[in-house]
């Protein structure tokens, strides 16, 4: 038993001097960030999002790029939609994204419902509007399993595939992960660092002003979504990976 406690503890020293150095050393922290991003948009499916998952991603391309976010719903699956709303500015108001920076999207079709999957077209067609408008470089947005796998984040990153296909703006996508490794927090910052191409880590003082984020969505932040934030690899680290069309009309076609 106390071997397996010394083994515990030298993993766990091992995984937080590691967070230190990658969220601390600069030729570390840069390393792996999107240089060549200036003007960039994230697109979510619902106020909360862009703290809950995307926050190191948020923090640290604010500090560099322009940043805009693009929001497809108000969030209102349980009728508090213009409450949310509100929540959504103050939250990016601490993350550093201006009042202006900011869509929320209200479309009957655009409904806030975990089994319901938004048509890939509508979406796409709203973010390509938006790239034009705001001379967009790059677009960030959920992956294939949407992190939770609610559809409405699935749907995202099928409709972020037609809008590759038709523009050039460069798409990555936020890396899911196992439900292990997702409430694994600082253990699992050498392994996604090591292993992903674009990385954001977010230090101890950001990791504060993320839990500020994510406490400005009042409505939302119950004791679940408290312990969250507590163990959630996504609230120290963002791992992104490009969207490649070709893999994925391959899949889907298969």
């Amino acid at each position: 038993m106390e071997d397996l406690t010394v083994i515990l503890c030298a993993i766990f020293g091992f995984c937080a001097t590691f967070y230190l150095l990658t969220a601390y050393l600069k030729p570390y922290r840069c390393m792996k960030e999107l240089r060549s991003a200036k003007r960039v948009l994230l697109v979510t499916s619902h106020p909360d999002d862009e703290v809950m998952f995307f926050g190191p991603t948020v923090l640290g391309l604010a500090a560099k790029a322009e940043v805009f976010l693009l929001c497809l719903s108000p969030g209102n699956y349980s009728g508090n939609g213009m409450v949310r709303k509100k929540e959504l500015y103050a939250s990016c108001a601490i993350l550093g994204v201006p009042e202006q920076n900011i869509t929320l999207i209200r479309h009957t079709k655009l409904k806030d419902n975990p089994n319901v999957r938004w048509r890939e077209e509508l979406v796409s067609e709203i973010v390509l509007r938006h790239v034009t408008a705001m001379c967009v470089d790059t677009v960030v947005t959920f992956d294939r399993h949407g992190i939770s796998g609610h559809k409405n984040h699935v749907s995202l990153y099928y409709a972020l595939a037609c809008l590759a296909m038709e523009s050039r703006v460069a798409v990555y996508c936020l890396t899911s992960v196992n439900l292990l490794r997702k409430y694994s927090s600082v253990v699992d910052v050498p392994m996604s660092f090591l292993l992903c191409p674009n990385v954001y880590v977010a230090g101890v003082r950001d990791w504060i002003v993320l839990h500020r984020a994510m406490a400005a969505h009042a409505s939302q932040y119950v004791w679940f979504r408290k312990l969250y934030m507590l163990f959630s690899r996504y609230a120290l680290i963002n791992t992104l990976e490009p969207l490649i069309v070709p893999q994925l009309t391959d899949k889907k076609e298969s």
